[in-house]
């Protein structure tokens, strides 16, 4: 299971951006964050970037799967249902439950989910 940005665990953050701009302005080899939005996906894969965009709901899963994201960020009441479509349409991509309380790490493990991304994993430019 993925822990990003938990305190005892060491890992580079990711940037969250809202343009082409700000993804030019991050490390190299940063995975930058983004709400759903395929104009940036499509900048991301020209430009060789990693990125992870948060989806609300299953339509923008499955697009953003296509798209080549690497990360699907997801809130709690979506995260079941992405982990299991994602498993079962082999997603390459990895759901990442959205959360401030280690006390998800549970929840994540006992169903499966890929990891999860603390807010303070988060940075903003």
């Amino acid at each position: 299971m993925l822990l990003i940005g938990h305190e005892l665990i060491s890992n580079e953050p990711f940037y969250r951006v809202v343009s082409s701009e700000e993804i030019a302005k991050t490390p190299s080899q940063a995975v930058v964050l983004f709400n759903f939005d395929p104009a940036l996906s499509m900048y991301c894969n020209a430009q060789k970037v990693s990125f992870a965009m948060h989806v609300k709901n299953i339509k923008e899963l499955v697009l953003a799967n296509a798209l080549r994201a690497s990360y699907f960020v997801v809130d709690k009441a979506l995260a079941l249902h992405a982990q299991k479509i994602a498993d079962d349409y082999l997603f390459d991509g990895k759901v990442l439950l959205l959360s401030n309380d280690d006390n998800e790490i549970e929840f994540a493990a006992s169903h499966a989910i890929d990891g999860i991304l603390f807010e303070n994993g988060i940075k903003s430019l």
